[in-house]
Order: structure tokens, then C-alpha cells, then sequence
């Protein structure tokens, strides 16, 4: 729950600075590509969170690796991890931050789960309707779930618009079940 909080509160820190400097897409580029190296490469992980290993050799390894390649925000929150042993938390202030960069982009993510594929007519028309409905962007994922038998399950912003016969069928039996004879 602590670590939730502080990746949260990271990810809002640098969300305001990615606007106030207007680099929110770069930056969000460059956390990206740095968070997939930290979590894709045990060795590179093991060597920040290591006790035994100085902080400034660790400090010259970024100067080396990252100074250069990424814009200063993300290099300062790398210093200011390391500084405060917080490195841990890196791939968890990743994600907040995605979260809040897609909001403050105006996007949002949508998922929907059919029995059968869905045609990409069919996926358009529903990514239209939504962003007409949500006045956003809306991303959509398909997914395919053989065990809804038909029709199909929305998920946006938390909530769930589930139409599927399964749902359908389970709700008809409870309400058997509960009817009193």
C-alpha cells in the first residue's frame, strides 16, 4: 500500500513537471524505455538495490547509460531515487504515470470481451460510439472468451457492461433458485 502511495505521488510530481516544461509525451517515452530496462534486467536491478555497491559508483553508471539519452526530468528522478533508496519503486512510478499521462491526454481505455472475434468495422463503430459517449480518445481492446457464449462485456473507466448470455443465464438461475414456489 506504501509503495502504491509514493509511486503515486512521483508520478503526480512529474506529470506537473512534464507539462510545466511541455515534454509530457517525451517524457512519458523515456520512463517508458527506462522502466522496461529496470524490469527486463535483473542485473541492472540487482546492482541499484545492491548495499555493498557505493552511490556513487551507481551515479557514474547513470551519468554513463542515461544522461545523454533521456530528458532531464526522468535522469533527475533516477538521481533523486537513487539518492533517496527508493529505486525499488521505479517500475510502479512508471505505471501510475502512464495512467495519469493518458488522462491528461484526454485518452481512455476500453476493453471488450465477445464469445467470437469481432470485425475491425465492428471494433471502429464501438470505439466511435464511446468516444462520442466519453468526448475522449478511447483505445479498445479485443478480447475473445469462448466461456461468455454470446454477445459481450465492456469495461470502461471501472465499470463493467456486461450483456453476455452467460451473465444472462446466471442472473435467470438465481432468480429460479430464490422464487419462492
Amino acid at each position: 500500500m506504501i509503495s502504491a502511495v509514493l509511486a503515486r505521488r512521483y508520478a503526480r510530481a512529474l506529470l506537473e513537471l512534464a507539462k510545466k516544461r511541455k515534454e509530457l509525451e517525451a517524457t512519458h517515452q523515456d520512463l517508458e524505455a527506462v522502466s522496461r530496462v529496470f524490469e527486463r534486467d535483473p542485473r541492472v536491478r540487482r546492482f541499484f538495490e545492491a548495499p555493498n555497491i557505493a552511490r556513487t559508483e551507481k551515479e557514474a553508471f547513470l551519468d554513463k547509460q542515461f544522461k545523454a539519452k533521456i530528458n532531464k526530468s526522468i535522469f533527475g528522478l533516477l538521481v533523486l531515487l537513487l539518492r533517496r533508496r527508493r529505486f525499488d519503486h521505479l517500475v510502479a512510478i512508471a505505471g501510475e504515470f502512464h495512467k495519469l499521462a493518458e488522462d491528461a491526454q484526454g485518452i481512455t481505455r476500453a476493453v471488450v470481451r465477445t464469445a467470437v472475434p469481432i470485425s475491425d468495422g465492428q471494433a471502429d463503430a464501438l470505439t466511435d460510439l464511446l468516444a462520442k459517449r466519453t468526448g475522449r480518445k478511447v483505445l479498445l481492446t479485443r478480447e475473445v472468451d469462448a466461456a461468455l457464449l454470446g454477445s459481450a462485456s465492456l469495461s470502461l473507466d471501472h465499470k463493467v457492461i456486461d450483456g453476455t448470455l452467460a451473465t444472462q443465464l446466471w442472473r435467470l438461475r438465481r432468480q429460479l433458485r430464490d422464487a419462492r414456489v
